[in-house]
């Protein structure tokens, strides 16, 4: 015998919210946190052939990305989307080309990669950045 069971609307409506709460929650914990005010960073940019920059600035603001567009002599360029921001393509004329080379720029925070992209990594005051060429190829060769 088929017995239905129908559901409130009432009960569908308490369900949606619930999911949204939580979605709301888990957001709220996971996004960048961003700080106001002047901040003192450094900025290293390590390259294929060894060679590394290294520049220092003084920057209101909040973004790695905005940070960098406050100095001058580097240069980042890349491919901007809605969903991840900026992909960095070349530092500085030098390119890493995944499809190409299987090379990418990673970016390092005191030494650690970082949790997002150059366009959403807060920046905080004394913190020191790493533009680091990296070829995969090489990583994949590391015991």
């Amino acid at each position: 015998m088929n017995k239905h069971i129908k559901l409130s609307p009432l009960l569908g409506g308490f369900a949606a919210i619930a999911v949204l709460t939580l979605l709301l929650v888990i957001y709220s914990l996971t996004r960048p946190v961003t700080i106001v005010g002047t901040k003192n960073i450094s900025i290293d940019v390590a390259y294929e052939d060894g060679t590394k920059e290294h520049y220092e600035t003084t920057t209101e603001a909040q973004f790695l990305l905005e940070a960098t567009e406050s100095i001058p002599d580097l240069k980042i360029e890349g491919n901007t989307s809605d969903e991840f921001g900026l992909m960095i393509t070349a530092i500085n004329g030098t390119s890493a080309d995944y499809q190409k080379d299987h090379a990418y720029w990673a970016i390092l925070l005191d030494g650690e990669p970082c949790s997002y992209g150059i366009s959403q990594q807060p920046i905080k005051d004394k913190e020191t950045y790493t533009f680091q060429y990296t070829s995969a190829k090489e990583e994949a060769a590391k015991p």
